[in-house]
């Protein structure tokens, strides 16, 4: 019997170039340093989450990515929908 397909990565690139693509530089210029440390750790939730999907919309789960990434809902809410935009998340 195969072991399962693993559905989390330990590990994750982060070039020395990072802040030269598209979505790194859009996302510094409109939200500053804060904007930078919530892609990342955001990317790191999601390294570490099954099937790289975190729902936003329970309550819960709305609350902690707020916890881990130190910002506001409303914050939250603008960077997450600018994401969505950039087409680096899904928007649902």
């Amino acid at each position: 019997m195969a072991r399962p397909q693993k559905q989390t990565v330990d590990y994750f690139p982060h070039d020395s170039n990072a802040s030269n693509g598209i979505t790194l530089t859009v996302i510094q210029h409109e939200f500053g340093n804060d904007g930078y440390a919530f892609w990342f750790r955001l990317l790191e939730l999601l390294a570490r989450t099954p099937g790289h999907v975190f729902d936003c919309r329970n309550s819960t789960n709305a609350a902690f990515l707020h916890a881990i990434t130190h910002v506001t809902p409303d914050f939250s809410t603008k960077i997450l929908a600018r994401l969505a935009e950039l087409g680096a998340i899904e928007s649902d």
